[in-house]
């Protein structure tokens, strides 16, 4: 489920927001799918399982029998921070470690950056209008902000962030062109800056600092647990969220009615982001679980050693839980999407990620509300990896010129 073949390219900004076909959600050329559980897969004497449907999704993601642990510790190129990271643990490890890193993603902790981070949005995106009447959103806004509003919840310093950044996106690598070798490589090279930044005794306020006063002063931590949890926090969450700013201003664009009313009424970007975050998520699937026991789950006898994976944006459109779950409906009320998943595993990072969302869009309405694609929309070239799905650019015009009086 993991290989470069499972990962889908293609070109089109409408299809892929509006996920057309299955291959634009999840990346997998799936022809049928229920709202059950049905192969996806089968290597040898084991197949991989996919779960397409919303209850059954959470139920699945939650359900202890399967371990994600296990699935983890699978190939032999598994570097330090790997193997400290949050979402490759099993309890009772993982409360552990996320007691520990849990307040600083805490919905209260993550509030008090709001003003922050929204100047940091619009820091970013006035310097990107000052290098020209054009730019891609992707890379000039949605990024840097992503990882700067990362690094301002963990404490790096503002001289260290280009170099630990510069490692992070090497270990994401191109989607579907990394070899596991190359990654590991990478994630070494993560370890290594992140390693020599927590030596730095003038480490500012920050989750990093409480790490290493949690290993320090408290033995909470091993000298190996510190650096590598300290490496696993740079891994893709930053990519994740730049990804959803730049699907969800494109549905935005596509209606400028919309476009107006958040502009005039930023009230409106909760439901709006929400409602993207339903619709097309940057997930794609969960990670993957490993069946500890043979069990019978969604009528389907699963064995023990089984891969399982849920199909998240599929699970978004069950039409047993979203009444038209395939249109955008950015007043369609609160709802239970899985987009941060479910569960012991639900995103750590997700009140950031939502404020992230927040603050680029925002910035973005009210100081360039007349900004238009610079390319027509079907040019727009996609990916969908196993772990993540986005445009790969957006360019834009930040200030179209205004129409001539009368016209």
């Amino acid at each position: 489920m993991t290989d470069a073949a499972t990962t889908a390219h293609g070109r089109g900004g409408a299809s892929f927001v509006d996920g057309v076909t299955a291959r634009h959600l999840v990346g997998r050329p799936i022809e049928a799918y229920s709202n059950g559980v049905t192969v996806a897969h089968q290597h040898g004497g084991t197949t991989t399982w996919l779960v397409s449907g919303y209850q059954l999704a959470r139920e699945f993601l939650r359900d202890n029998r399967f371990s994600r642990a296990e699935a983890s510790q699978a190939g032999p190129f598994r570097g330090p921070a790997l193997r400290m990271s949050i979402t490759e643990m099993d309890r009772p490890l993982h409360t552990r470690i996320r007691t520990l890193i849990g307040g600083a993603f805490a919905a209260r902790h993550v509030e008090q950056l709001r003003p922050r981070i929204e100047r940091l949005a619009e820091t970013v995106l006035r310097q990107a209008v000052a290098r020209g009447p054009g730019g891609d959103l992707v890379a000039d806004v949605c990024a840097p902000l992503t990882f700067a509003a990362h690094c301002e919840v963990l404490g790096v310093p503002p001289a260290r962030r280009e170099a630990i950044r510069r490692t992070s996106l090497a270990r994401l690598g191109q989607p579907g062109a990394a070899c596991p070798e190359q990654t590991y490589r990478a994630e070494l090279a993560l370890h290594e800056e992140v390693t020599d930044l927590l030596a730095d005794p003038a480490l500012p306020a920050g989750l990093l600092a409480d790490l290493v006063r949690a290993h320090r002063e408290d033995g909470l931590l091993s000298p190996a647990e510190l650096t590598g949890l300290a490496s696993s926090l740079f891994f893709d969450g930053h990519a994740l969220a730049a990804a959803q700013i730049a699907t969800t201003v494109l549905c935005l664009l596509r209606r400028p009615g919309l476009f107006a009313a958040v502009r005039e009424n930023t009230a409106l970007l909760g439901p709006v982001i929400e409602e993207a975050l339903r619709y097309s998520p940057s997930v794609t699937l969960s990670m993957t679980r490993i069946a500890g026991v043979d069990l019978t789950f969604g009528g389907a006898a699963i064995r023990a050693g089984d891969e399982v994976v849920a199909a998240i944006p599929i699970a978004n459109r069950d039409e047993a839980v979203f009444d038209r779950a395939d249109v955008f409906l950015p007043d369609r009320g609160r709802t239970r999407h899985l987009a941060f998943g479910h569960g012991t595993h639900h995103c750590i990072g997700a009140h950031l990620a939502r404020l992230e969302i927040n603050a680029a869009l925002r910035a973005l309405v009210q100081h360039t509300p007349r900004m238009r694609l610079a390319v027509p929309e079907e040019e727009l070239d996609w990916f969908a990896a196993p772990n993540m799905r986005s445009l790969v650019a957006v360019p834009v015009r930040w200030h179209e010129p205004e129409p001539p009086p009368g016209s």
